[in-house]
């Protein structure tokens, strides 16, 4: 009998036809209790303990003329699984046969033990008795196994699923937590629950400029809901922020380090010295319901401590039902089917609780590296830009983009890409990615990557200087023939002479500066006209002849690099751009990256990469080419063709931007499907919402 909770059985004698001596000296392993009391009297108390076991011995009769009261006390709480009846007729009721056959319709509905019928002896009467005791016993105890074996199994799949939560490569604190919290409350059958966390546990530390010593050692400590469950009605916490210095329960749990249990009848409590019982506290005042049809009638909170032994938060379980089917709608429900969490409860929740702080202790140092990786992140993106300050904001831009294509797709329904999801990890490696993909700037030379125009400024103040220093040379050879002429024919200037000396000297003026015009339109990076390729190739075949010397006005350099037909960039320097891709990714590999992040050098090396293999540094072609990289080399061209900040060409249009898309797409050099997600989900007003606020405060400051 020792695998059964239960070693008390009480025999509650509403009708007594006989006196019976204790003890059963065959069932002397249970304690068993005798009493008398008035039928009136007992089937008010409305749940019976649990732990104990009853057995009414009372009349057909009384049975009859009580059965509304008698069925209602034996459906509340655990009464029908803990409870008997011995049905023993009494010879002054002068039983009938129509009420013995009442009787056996009405107590199908209860556990009758026995029914004796008169004449019964002392031995017979003694006899059921001690056959009933054993029937309740062994029926209870095997329900109460049978209950044990599925909450066993209940615990071990909660405990598998936490582990497995725990190990998992995508684990979030947040989503832990849940966990927890539906765990515990499946396993305790709790009505309500409550996880609350630390105000500040992922907050960036004060700053020491803005608090003081004192501001910071006096912050108020406050915990703030983080996950809630609710199985009957409207409950929630009054405010959502929990102070210590207004939260008994939270002061309790703070100041002992301790969980807190408390059950409307105080005499019942676990006695257990972790757990402080609260006899006298009310029943959570911080928590709000409807009073007319809910109340709180046993609760148990346990704190959450980081292996540190800091108390980062706390859960709360609300009302432990006797079975998972009981829906408390009503007062009644909760008197007749809540009970108190029993110590294996509160031992269960204790380690639950351990194991959230280990999660929490995870989560804190995951959040750490994260804030160090963002800080490092911010930096490297302050580099790029201070290097190229004509890409301010690209990188941030291109994160919104691909971040966003990627979320559309998680979306996508239909289509190549209807079975690829993104889970939270590798949206946030592409993040990180997007933010690094131009990292590699930085081992470019900076004048080559910020060059505006096709000359670098110094080549271009040579050719004017060449322009001059030749127009100078032509005005004075023109000036020192006409002198010699004057001197060998000794004459004086003539008026007529001169004039037509200085229109000359002007005509030659005239032509330099428009030769030096045409350069300066030339030299920008806009697509080379054959209007102006032509005026390019006259000035270059130009030769200045100065007595017996002949002057090129270019040089074959100069040629060259005026006659790029696009941009700004030679060849030379273009390779020397593309190079960044190459420098990106030798620096990005270099980095201890977790295996979630793993990809994030292979993502940065192919953006710039084209279907069709025309795509550097690699010429990679479809297939070989990682999805995140063609969904960057849409949002990295996007952000180019409508950015507002490059100083070296206007913002094409949103419309206009989608058609040079597309155009790359029907040239095998984009992803179609992905364009198609691209365009479809709007992904691109991500930014154009920014650019045009950006637009509106410069123009507010202008």
């Amino acid at each position: 009998m020792t695998i059964s909770p239960f070693n008390k059985i009480e025999i509650v004698f509403l009708y007594k036809p006989y006196d019976i001596q204790l003890p059963f000296s065959d069932i002397s392993d249970l304690k068993i209790h005798l009493t008398e009391k008035d039928i009136n009297d007992e089937f008010l108390n409305p749940i019976t303990n649990p732990e104990i076991l009853k057995i009414y011995i009372l009349t057909p009769q009384q049975y009859f003329n009580n059965n509304e009261k008698i069925k209602r006390h034996y459906n509340s709480g655990t009464n029908a699984k803990h409870s008997g009846f011995i049905l023993v007729e009494n010879p002054r009721d002068l039983p009938t046969i129509l009420l013995r056959k009442k009787i056996s319709n009405i107590y199908k509905n209860i556990n009758v033990l026995g029914n004796l019928r008169i004449p019964i002896s002392r031995n017979q009467f003694f006899y059921e008795i001690r056959n009933s005791i054993y029937s309740l016993f062994l029926n209870s105890s095997y329900e109460y196994l049978e209950s044990f074996s599925f909450l066993r199994e209940l615990e071990s799949r909660a405990m598998k699923d936490i582990s497995k939560a725990m190990t998992n490569k995508s684990f979030y604190a947040k989503d832990f937590l849940d966990l927890v919290l539906k765990k515990s409350m499946e396993i305790t059958i709790a009505d309500a629950g409550f996880i609350l966390i630390k105000e500040d546990i992922f907050a960036e530390p004060p700053n020491p400029k803005e608090m003081n010593k004192i501001q910071i050692l006096n912050k108020p400590l406050k915990f703030i809901q983080k996950s809630k469950i609710l199985n009957s009605q409207k409950i929630f916490l009054k405010r959502n922020t929990l102070d210590p210095n207004h939260s008994k329960i939270t002061k309790s749990m703070i100041e002992n380090k301790s969980g807190v249990s408390w059950f409307e009848d105080n005499n019942n409590l676990p006695n257990k010295e972790k757990i402080i019982a609260l006899k006298k506290s009310s029943p959570l005042p911080e928590i709000d319901f409807d009073s007319k049809t809910y109340k709180i009638k046993s609760y148990c909170a346990f704190p959450i401590h980081l292996p540190s032994g800091e108390i980062e938060g706390f859960i709360i379980l609300i009302n432990k039902r006797i079975s998972e089917d009981n829906i408390l709608t009503k007062h009644s429900d909760i008197d007749n089917y809540v009970s108190k969490f029993s110590s294996h409860d509160l031992n269960l929740l204790e380690s639950f609780t351990n194991q959230a702080g280990i999660s929490l202790e995870h989560s804190k140092l995951i959040n750490d590296l994260k804030k160090a990786f963002e800080s490092f992140t911010a930096a490297s993106i302050i580099a790029i830009e201070s290097r190229d300050p004509t890409t301010k904001g690209h990188s941030e831009r291109v994160a919104t983009l691909t971040v966003g294509l990627a979320e559309a797709i998680n979306n996508t329904k239909n289509g190549v890409y209807s079975s690829l999801e993104f889970s939270k990890i590798q949206v946030e490696e592409i993040r990180y990615a997007s933010l690094l993909h131009d990292f590699g700037k930085i081992g470019v030379r900076e004048h080559i990557l910020n060059k505006e125009k096709k000359l670098f400024p110094y080549q271009l103040e040579k050719i004017q200087s060449r322009f001059l220093m030749l127009q100078d040379k032509l005005h004075i050879n023109i000036l020192e023939k006409y002198i010699s002429n004057l001197m060998a024919k000794k004459e004086i200037p003539k008026q007529e002479e001169l004039e037509k000396h200085k229109e000359e000297i002007l005509n030659i003026s005239t032509k330099f500066t428009k030769y030096f015009d045409v350069i300066l339109d030339v030299n920008e990076p806009a697509l080379l006209s054959q209007e102006f390729f032509d005026k390019i190739s006259e000035i270059a075949a130009t030769k200045i002849i100065v007595g017996d010397n002949s002057y090129s006005l270019l040089s074959e350099k100069e040629i060259e690099i005026l006659s790029i037909k696009k941009g700004s960039l030679s060849q030379a320097e273009r390779l020397e751009i593309e190079s960044h891709v190459t420098h990106s990714y030798n620096f990005l590999i270099q980095i201890p990256w977790s295996n979630e992040l793993r990809d994030i050098p292979e993502i940065v090396y192919g953006h710039h990469e084209r279907l069709d293999g025309s795509g550097y540094p690699r010429n990679l072609k479809g297939k070989n080419i990682p999805v995140q990289a063609k969904m960057m080399a849409i949002t990295d061209i996007f952000d180019a063709l409508v950015a507002q900040d490059r100083p070296y060409k206007k913002a094409i249009p949103y419309e206009r931007a989608l058609n040079i898309l597309e155009a790359e797409v029907k040239h095998g050099k984009l992803d179609g499907d992905l364009f198609k997600i691209f365009v479809e989900a709007r992904v691109g007003h991500l930014i154009l919402n920014q650019n045009a606020e950006k637009e509106t405060k410069n123009s507010s400051v202008a």
